[in-house]
């Protein structure tokens, strides 16, 4: 299968599971040249808050497992 293919059929699945919106992001490696992609399904407004979340991640996780630490 594709990577468009199976990507379509997981969102399709955990769409039908309950999901309003699924955010796939993900990167492929051709001839040591690396492309990343974003693949959205769902509601568009959910979609573009996922992806932003999922870039101000970073900083929010380590904020966590500081305050986890502290207990």
């Amino acid at each position: 299968q594709s990577q468009r293919a199976l990507i379509a059929k997981f969102a399709a699945e955990i769409v039908e599971a309950g999901c309003d919106a699924v955010v796939v992001i993900g990167t492929s490696t051709k001839k040591n040249r690396s492309k990343s992609f974003v693949a959205q399904f769902g509601n568009e407004l959910l979609c573009n808050s996922l992806i932003h979340h999922a870039f101000q991640t970073e900083t929010l996780v380590y904020a966590e497992m500081e305050e986890d630490n502290d207990e």
